[in-house]
């Protein structure tokens, strides 16, 4: 299939990146000067499933949707990058005739600059994109919606894993728009009495206090889990306050940065120094803050994980982010050479020791495959992937089909038309998204 015409299947299905940000794929796809094409598959943060289940049960759609891919970018190679561990996802692929690169059990091994470095010994220049080093990389489900794509069919579902403190943990495919309360439901309910929501892994995953957020393309798990957890102390602590503790309580005593996975890769971030600009505003030069735009958000140097005295950097960061932004100031770093930290092998965040640390090791990291959801109505937000949100192409009354193109981005904005994920009658349309309840139930 030639490169134009893979492009524009993938983008007229809306395929985005399914485990991150959702960087709408088919921009990805139209790079040039590629040798090497990676499919993510360390499946990076705890408790999640959706990849593994796929690599296991789709390894042969996979490999011929990678080999497609590899040969519209004109890259040399296609390897699947699992862990170590990942015995039966190595055997399904290799089986399929897929090259396969193995990685070790640490996190944040799906961290793109990481797995670039471990597999083809590359480093994505501070600021920069993988492309820099002739590289693109897309994660398992991503790869999935692509050769979905290829036959003509839309993003309409998400590979959604439900575990931590539910009475069956699982994993469902889940109708875009579907609220998070259906999938408690169908997990048996919490096992806890002051239960907390993550959309996402615990790591880096947002912190709900009920199960009110929607799936969309880039939703992969729905964790419970209890509150008088440290990971919801953290991650749910007022930003002013962690700010305000930063100024009296950060000791600096280096242990973020020398935690801190991007650091450990070579780049020139030490979140320590970030903290003390917080703490004194002397300290505040836009080099020490312009730093915190090489923050992965990994959250090895919170509380979680390095910090002693329970702060959280990673969040500092994202605000810092956030407010550079709106300056105007861009992640633009000068070239240099970048050298993996020499001590970067002894440094590694198991995967296990971090379930230990988070309380999370008790949990079910192996859930089972339950089904498809079926739902009577869904709310489809316009905005599901990074770039402009979608403008509706429907109103209130029409009847639409499952699969029907229902958004579109603005001509020449970065996005990905959005699709009908259930067949039925739109009941609403604002600017957050698109309400629609199937035909069968009314009346």
């Amino acid at each position: 299939m030639k490169a134009d015409e893979v492009i524009r299947k993938v983008y007229e299905a809306g395929v985005v990146g399914a485990g991150g940000a959702g960087f709408p794929t088919h921009v990805k796809l139209q790079a040039r000067k590629i040798d090497t094409y990676l499919i993510n598959g360390a499946e990076c943060e705890p408790l999640l499933a959706g990849d593994q289940h796929l690599m296991r049960e789709k390894a042969a759609f996979l490999q011929n949707a990678a080999e497609t891919v590899r040969g519209a970018l004109g890259a040399e190679r296609a390897l699947f990058v699992i862990k170590k561990k990942h015995v039966a996802e190595r055997q399904a692929l290799e089986a399929a005739g897929a090259a396969v690169a193995v990685m070790g059990d640490y996190y944040p091994a799906g961290d793109e600059v990481i797995l670039i470095e471990e597999v083809t010994g590359r480093i994505v220049p501070e600021g920069g994109l993988p492309l820099a080093v002739g590289v693109v990389v897309n994660n398992v489900e991503t790869l999935y919606n692509i050769g979905r794509a290829l036959e003509g069919i839309p993003v309409t579902r998400s590979w959604v894993t439900v575990s931590g403190a539910v009475r069956e943990p699982g994993l469902w495919l889940v109708p875009l728009g579907t609220p998070a309360s259906k999938l408690l439901e169908l997990a048996g309910g919490p096992t806890e009495d002051d239960p907390w929501y993550v959309d996402g892994g615990p790591m880096t995953g947002p912190y709900h206090r009920e199960p009110d957020f929607l799936v969309t393309k880039t939703s992969n798990a729905l964790l419970v889990l209890p509150g008088r957890s440290a990971l919801v102390r953290y991650e749910t602590m007022d930003l002013e306050r962690m700010i305000r503790q930063a100024r009296f309580a950060c000791i600096q005593c280096n242990q973020c940065t020398v935690a801190c996975s991007r650091n450990l890769a070579g780049y020139n971030l030490e979140p320590h120094r970030i903290m003390r600009a917080m703490a004194y505003p002397e300290q505040r030069t836009e080099a020490v803050l312009r730093q915190a735009f090489l923050c992965s958000d990994c959250n090895l140097c919170s509380g979680l994980h390095a910090c002693p005295m329970q702060l959280s950097p990673r969040r500092v960061n994202q605000e810092l982010k956030k407010a550079l932004r709106s300056q105007g100031v861009t992640p633009d770093f000068p070239a240099r050479e970048i050298r993996p930290h020499p001590m970067r092998p002894y440094r590694l965040a198991s995967t296990n020791r971090l379930l230990f640390r988070l309380g999370l090791a008790g949990y079910d990291g192996h859930p089972p495959f339950r089904g498809e959801v079926a739902v009577d109505e869904v709310f489809l937000p316009l905005r599901q992937h990074l770039g402009a949100p979608c403008l509706p192409l429907v109103a209130v009354g029409d009847v639409v089909d499952e699969g029907q193109v229902v958004g579109e981005p603005p001509e020449g904005a970065l996005g990905a038309p959005l699709h009908a994920s259930l067949a039925g009658r739109v009941e609403e349309v604002s600017e957050r998204g698109l309400k629609i309840r199937s035909i069968r139930t009314e009346g």
